[in-house]
């Protein structure tokens, strides 16, 4: 196989996949399948021509990649229950606090059963399966990395002026103040707002968008506009929009809000960095020219915020998903029934 055809081909339709939208996952897939394809070329280039040297640390990086994933994948999965942990004592106990945990337990079993299997049982028919186990859960590790790779490249670009800011919600505290991540986020838009008043002197909206959840004293948007008021922030330039409950009705009803007003506006969303991608994503599929601006995230949140975006990102693209974990599964089947 020509490695440095496919990781160019994968690399001209990533840079392609940027320029046209950069609001896509996909865009992360292909530049990841690019940087192997490349990668692969140059070992083999180098290890045709390496002498002694060069293959002696061929052999070594060989030697140590086998060492090492074993002990790299006990210790992400303990660090993935110890987050877990971590993460429910300072927040409380919710269900999907632990998916980080039960995670971290499948990936130590699997590690477990090839030890056990390896030393004591031998068993075959154990062996496939954990290869059917590897292949899917590499399959999801490599998504993760997509996301990670297209978080970055869904915020490069020139940043346009706009003249509406839409602020997404995030939660309150029992209180009624914008949660930590929330006030991250109306920072920013301050920030923003601002740095556009004095470079291109025109008026700016924000609109804030969050309703009131079951167990919020207020809808969302009242408390983001008041915090933007003591930030500064005139309060005659701030809309509520306080009826959504998710990212799709916060851009469906902000759009609703700001074309009452403004035909044609250009506008800029922001939201957490992590979340980024994921509102790109709803804003295309809406139609909507919005791109996102990425707020920090307290460090403490930030790696399940991570992993359970990229569980939304699974199930936004379910039906793909399935099919390509169909197809691994059939085709693993198959290579082992000696049908292909």
């Amino acid at each position: 196989m020509d490695w440095f055809y496919w990781g160019s081909l994968a690399l001209a339709i990533a840079l392609t996949l940027q320029l046209t939208d950069r609001r896509r996952w996909l865009t992360g897939h292909f530049l990841l399948l690019a940087g192997i394809g490349l990668a692969l070329a140059t070992y083999r280039s180098v290890s045709d021509d390496a002498g002694p040297l060069w293959q002696f640390i061929i052999v070594g990086l060989k030697v140590a990649v086998y060492v090492l994933a074993p002990l790299i994948v006990f210790v992400v999965a303990i660090s993935f229950v110890r987050y877990s942990v971590r993460l429910i004592r300072k927040e409380g106990w919710h269900l999907h606090y632990s998916l980080l945990a039960i995670v971290g337990v499948l990936m130590v079993g699997m590690l477990i059963l090839a030890i056990l299997n390896g030393v004591y049982w031998r068993n075959n028919r154990l062996w496939q399966l954990l290869g059917l186990a590897i292949i899917l859960t590499a399959y999801f590790a490599f998504g993760f990395l997509a996301y990670l790779v297209a978080g970055l490249t869904t915020r490069m670009g020139c940043h346009r002026p706009v003249d509406v800011i839409i602020v997404l919600g995030a939660g309150l505290m029992p209180d009624g103040r914008p949660t930590r991540t929330l006030s991250y986020r109306l920072k920013t838009a301050a920030k923003l707002y601002r740095q556009q008043r004095a470079k291109d002197h025109h008026d700016v909206t924000i609109v804030v968008s969050g309703g009131q959840g079951p167990d919020e004293i207020m809808a969302e948007s009242t408390s983001m506009r008041q915090y933007l008021v003591d930030l500064g922030i005139p309060r005659d330039v701030i809309l509520e929009e306080n009826r959504s409950t998710s990212t799709v009705e916060n851009l469906k009803f902000s759009h609703a809000l700001i074309v009452k007003r403004r035909p044609f506006y250009r506008a800029a969303m922001v939201t957490s960095d992590y979340h980024v991608l994921r509102a790109n994503i709803l804003a295309r599929r809406l139609g909507l020219a919005i791109y996102g601006i990425g707020a920090p995230t307290p460090w403490y949140y930030l790696p399940f915020a991570m992993f359970r975006e990229y569980l939304a990102l699974i199930l936004m693209t379910r039906w793909a998903n399935l099919a390509m974990v169909l197809v691994l599964t059939v085709s693993y089947v198959a290579k082992l029934v000696n049908l292909i």
